[in-house]
């Protein structure tokens, strides 16, 4: 495949432009629940790591898969054992992300008098749960966005960065949310 910018920027317009309307939805999502936030402040020092380490992890899952079916690699097969391995390691590298930085943001805020009502087994399962949700719908976005890329011709670097980010951004802060709320919070 030879890399075209006229191309790249053809094919991005309509998924960035999608994207965006996407991320406005997810800001007024954040905004209308605010009050939320503004009752344990801790939760809004996390809702920026919760998505950035979902979108990090996706986009590389992503980045590898793309690489992985241009040079044959990983080939066009659900049950491909690279493909696999490459998915349960984003899960994996997430859960263990999301555990540390729960526990380190807690206590970032605990030092930081940061008002926190919540106690660190319930903050720590909130942020893993959702981080663990996260991952695995990123990562499966991930996949199918590679692969459905790569079938139809088009560069999955171009597709996979932009949907992931969005996917993560929006579905962690819906998950959180919903999690925040089964806790009672």
């Amino acid at each position: 495949m030879i890399y075209n910018w006229k191309r790249i920027v053809r094919t991005s317009i309509p998924i960035l432009t999608i994207t965006i309307c996407i991320e406005i939805l997810a800001g007024q999502i954040l905004q209308g629940n605010q009050e939320k936030l503004f009752l344990i402040p801790i939760f809004l020092i996390s809702i920026p790591v919760v998505n950035g380490v979902g979108g990090n992890i996706g986009s590389v899952l992503g980045a590898r898969l793309a690489s992985g079916l241009h040079t044959g690699y990983i080939e066009l097969k659900i049950n491909d054992r690279r493909m696999n391995e490459n998915f349960l390691s984003s899960i994996i590298m997430g859960f263990l992300s999301y555990g540390t930085l729960a526990i380190l943001i807690y206590y970032i805020a605990y030092f930081g008098d940061i008002q926190m009502n919540i106690g660190l087994p319930e903050f720590v399962s909130i942020i893993v749960s959702t981080g663990f949700l996260l991952i695995i719908l990123v990562s499966i976005i991930s996949v199918f966005t590679a692969f459905w890329a790569f079938k139809k011709g088009l560069d999955p670097d171009d597709m996979v960065a932009p949907i992931v980010t969005t996917a993560g951004d929006t579905i962690g802060i819906i998950v959180l949310f919903i999690l925040i709320g089964a806790v009672g919070i």
